[in-house]
């Protein structure tokens, strides 16, 4: 079912019922098991994807070293045209089921439409992007945090659920090594 989108945008702005009938009749679930990588499915798909369960890490491969961009969990929109774009010079993007996903798919056909048909598409576009943009407002903010335990605190405060990362994905991701990230995390426990 696709209702989890319908509710997420519901929650942000009234829909039409032509809206929702467009979103239920050509919006398709795709679920992915934990530990695929989804980069290839996302390649070979025209369409933006609402993570509506699971967690996905995003990541690319520098120098040898597996480097943690991202988490993303439910509520989080994915695009096809992010793999377009290299990193850090000519790195591509991957995606990691890091649990077991369900995507609903959007294809970019069925957007088009939406926003051509439904004057409230580009309220709950824009919506997302806003959304989006903070998110990564915070994630800048917090790269530039230079005490390894701050950042940490700050993670958990701004990652729901941020047990749900595994520790050598979490280490990659705020750039210290598992060790000092569990040194980091006994610290805090015992204060």
């Amino acid at each position: 079912m696709v209702t989890p989108f319908i509710s997420f945008c519901k929650a942000n702005h009234p829909l039409s019922k032509k809206f929702i009938d467009l979103i239920m009749s050509e919006a398709y679930i795709l679920d992915v098991s934990r530990h695929d990588e989804l980069t290839n499915v996302l390649l070979e798909s025209d369409g933006a994807f609402f993570l509506s369960s699971g967690l996905i890490r995003k990541y690319i491969l520098h120098e040898g070293k597996d480097l943690t961009l991202d988490f993303l969990n439910e509520e989080n929109l994915l695009d096809a045209d992010l793999f377009s774009h290299r990193y850090l010079g000519a790195e591509e993007l991957r995606l990691q089921a890091l649990e077991d996903c369900r995507l609903i798919v959007m294809p970019h056909a069925l957007i088009n439409k939406l926003l051509r048909k439904c004057p409230e598409s580009g309220l709950v576009l824009k919506t997302l992007m806003t959304r989006k943009i903070y998110q990564l407002n915070q994630q800048a903010a917090l790269c530039r945090v230079p005490d390894a335990s701050s950042r940490y605190e700050l993670f958990c405060n701004l990652f729901n659920n941020s047990k749900r990362i595994p520790g050598k994905y979490l280490a990659s991701y705020l750039g210290v090594r598992q060790e000092t990230l569990s040194r980091i995390k006994a610290n805090l426990q015992l204060n």
